[in-house]
C-alpha cells in the first residue's frame, strides 16, 4: 500500500468543513471561510512535474499520483478552508470543445489549448456537431476511461493525516464533468470569440442554432456522467454535491441586449433542466459582470455564484444576490500575483468590509490563482480573514 503522509491533522480538516457547511447553509461560522481555486497548472511545477504536462494529461497513473502530491502540498502549505480531497480526470478546460471535434495542442510544460483556426472556422456546417457522440467522443470518452482507471489505481493508495486518520484514496476519486464551461464560452472555443462576435450581427439565427445544439449535447453529457458515480461529480478541482456548473465566461463580453437575445434562453434551459433533476445550479463569470447579475438571479435562477471577479461591483453584488445565493469570489488575482502581502491583506479587508455580514459569502480569488503567485500572498488572504473576518 502506497501512503501519502500529510503533515496536517484531520481534526483541522473537520474544523474547516464545519465552517464551510455552516456558511453554505447561510449560517454564521466563527469567521468567513476561504477557498482558493489552485489548479494543476499552478502546482504541477511545484511538485516537480513542470515538464510533464503532456504525461499528466495522457496517463491516468501520473494524473492520480500528481493530484495526490498536489493536494498534499496545498494542505501542508496553503492556509485556507480547503477540506475535501478530490481526485478526478482533469483536462484543463479543453474537453468540451474537443468532444465536438476541435483539435487540441498539448505541450510538455503548459496547459493545453485549442488549435487555430477553430473547428467552425474551417467548416461552419452545424450538422457535424449534431452527429457527434458527445458523451464518448474525444476527451469526454477519455475522461470516462480515466475515471475507471484512476479508481482502480487508487486502491493501492492511502492518505494519512498527522493525527492518525487514514483515508482510502479510492474514496476520493470522482468523475469529472460536474458542469460545462458554458454555452457562450464553448461557442467561442468552436468558432473563435472574434468571429462569433461578428456572427451575432451577420448570422443571428445560425448562432442561436449553434447554442441550441451545445445545450442539447451538454444535457446528454451531464446525464451520462451523473450515472457513472451515483451523481458524485467533480468540477474545477472541487466536489460539489448536487450542484452543476453552467459557466459562463463568454457572456461577460456581451452587451445586455446580446445577452437577452442570445443567452438567456439557452442558460435558462440548462438551469431549468438541472433544477428539474432536484439539483442546484452554479453560475460563474470572470471579468466585470455588473450588467449580468440581475439575469443570473431573475431569469436563470442560480443557487450559487462561484469565482466572481474582483472587477465586479461588490456593493452591487451584495444588493442583488446577497443572502439569496452562495457567493464565492471577489479577491484581486492581479494583486495576489504582483503585489506584496500587506497589499493583499488590504484588498481582502476592503472586500470583507462590504460582504462580511452577507449570508453565504465565501472569500475566494476571483478567479483562478495564476502560476507563480507567491505563497505568502495566498496565505495573506487567510491572515486577513482571521484578523477582519471573525464574527
Amino acid at each position: 500500500m502506497n501512503k501519502v503522509n500529510v503533515n496536517l491533522s484531520y481534526e483541522e480538516i473537520l474544523k474547516r468543513k464545519n465552517r464551510w457547511d455552516k456558511t453554505i447553509n447561510f449560517k454564521k461560522a466563527d469567521r468567513i471561510p476561504i477557498l482558493h481555486y489552485i489548479g494543476a497548472r499552478y502546482w504541477l511545477p511545484i511538485i516537480g512535474y513542470g515538464n510533464r504536462f503532456d504525461e499528466y494529461l495522457n496517463d491516468p497513473k501520473t494524473m492520480l499520483e500528481a493530484q495526490l502530491l498536489g493536494q498534499k502540498w496545498i494542505m501542508e502549505n496553503v492556509k485556507s478552508d480547503f477540506h475535501k480531497i478530490v481526485l478526478y480526470p482533469d483536462f484543463m478546460w479543453v474537453e468540451d470543445a474537443n468532444a465536438f471535434g476541435a483539435d487540441i495542442v498539448f505541450s510538455k510544460n503548459d496547459s493545453p489549448w485549442i488549435e487555430r483556426p477553430h473547428l467552425l472556422q474551417k467548416n461552419d456546417d452545424l450538422d457535424q456537431l449534431r452527429d457527434v457522440d458527445y458523451v464518448n467522443n474525444g476527451i469526454h470518452g477519455k475522461m470516462i476511461s480515466f475515471f475507471a482507471e484512476m479508481k482502480k489505481i487508487a486502491e493501492d493508495y492511502e492518505i494519512c493525516f498527522s493525527d492518525g486518520k487514514v483515508l482510502s484514496a479510492v474514496d476520493c476519486v470522482y468523475m469529472g464533468g460536474g458542469g460545462i464551461i458554458g454555452p457562450a464560452t464553448l461557442a467561442g472555443d468552436l468558432r473563435s470569440v472574434e468571429v462569433l462576435s461578428m456572427d451575432f450581427y451577420d448570422r443571428p439565427d445560425w448562432v442561436k442554432e449553434l447554442l441550441d445544439i451545445i445545450v442539447g449535447k451538454s444535457i446528454d453529457w451531464l446525464d451520462a456522467v451523473r450515472k457513472l458515480n451515483d451523481g458524485k461529480l467533480a468540477f474545477c478541482s472541487d466536489f460539489n454535491e448536487r450542484i452543476i456548473h453552467i459557466g459562463d465566461d463568454g457572456i461577460a463580453q456581451m452587451s445586455p441586449k446580446q445577452v437577452e437575445e442570445f443567452m438567456l434562453a439557452p442558460l435558462k434551459k440548462l438551469s431549468d433542466y438541472i433544477h428539474e433533476q432536484g439539483l442546484m445550479v452554479q453560475g460563474h463569470n470572470c471579468g466585470k459582470a455588473d450588467h449580468l447579475l440581475k439575469y443570473w438571479i431573475e431569469d436563470i435562477g442560480i443557487d450559487r455564484y462561484m469565482g466572481f471577479s474582483y472587477l465586479t461591483d461588490k456593493n452591487l453584488i451584495k444588493k442583488i444576490m446577497g443572502g439569496k445565493v452562495i457567493l464565492l469570489g471577489g479577491i484581486n488575482t492581479v494583486k495576489l500575483h504582483d503585489n506584496q502581502p500587506e497589499e493583499v491583506m488590504e484588498d481582502v479587508h476592503e472586500t470583507i468590509e462590504i460582504l462580511k455580514n452577507t449570508p453565504g459569502y465565501i472569500i475566494m480569488d476571483g478567479h483562478n490563482i495564476a502560476p507563480g503567485t507567491p505563497l505568502d500572498n495566498i496565505n495573506a488572504v487567510t491572515e486577513a480573514a482571521e484578523k477582519f473576518g471573525r464574527f
